[in-house]
């Protein structure tokens, strides 16, 4: 099988509502503060790469490589609240057993014995996850403004 079914589509389609909770969850939870260092362009920055591939490991791999990136001012990718980076929190949803995506694929129909058809779906979930937070930044972005705005006056 090289694409997915429509009883699968439709799962995706159902799953996309647990996602969008999940991604705007991580950003809160990492108490993400956007700023010059980390925002809606580091996200998108992701998006891209999760576009240009079907492999889950090449979107780790570029968080990853971010992460090693921030390790010395701990700015973006590698800031985080009680020893958790955002960036390990992305892989945590993104790609462990735990994570959002893998709870969405799971109910998923058909997809044992498929390896082809579970990367396809997995890499749809990903994107969607990542384009639910890149949205959320941008809201986070605009409610940050605000506050800002109001110190000033």
């Amino acid at each position: 099988m090289s694409s997915l079914s429509p009883a699968q589509r439709r799962a995706v389609d159902w799953a996309k509502e647990e996602l969008v909770k999940a991604a705007e969850e991580l950003l809160d939870k990492a108490e993400v503060h956007p700023s010059d260092d980390f925002g809606h362009s580091q996200l998108r920055n992701l998006e891209a790469v999760a576009a240009e591939t079907e492999s889950p490991a090449v979107v780790l791999n570029f968080i990853r490589y971010q992460m090693g990136r921030d390790q010395r001012d701990r700015k973006s990718w590698a800031q985080g609240l009680e020893g958790q980076r955002l960036g390990d929190r992305l892989i945590t949803d993104l790609g462990e057993e735990k994570g959002a995506v893998a709870a969405a694929l799971a109910k998923i129909p058909d997809l044992e014995g498929e390896p082809i058809a579970e990367q396809l779906a997995r890499m749809e979930l990903i994107r969607y996850f990542l384009g639910f937070a890149t949205r959320y930044m941008k809201y986070l972005e605009l409610k940050l403004g605000k506050r800002k705005k109001e110190k000033r006056l």
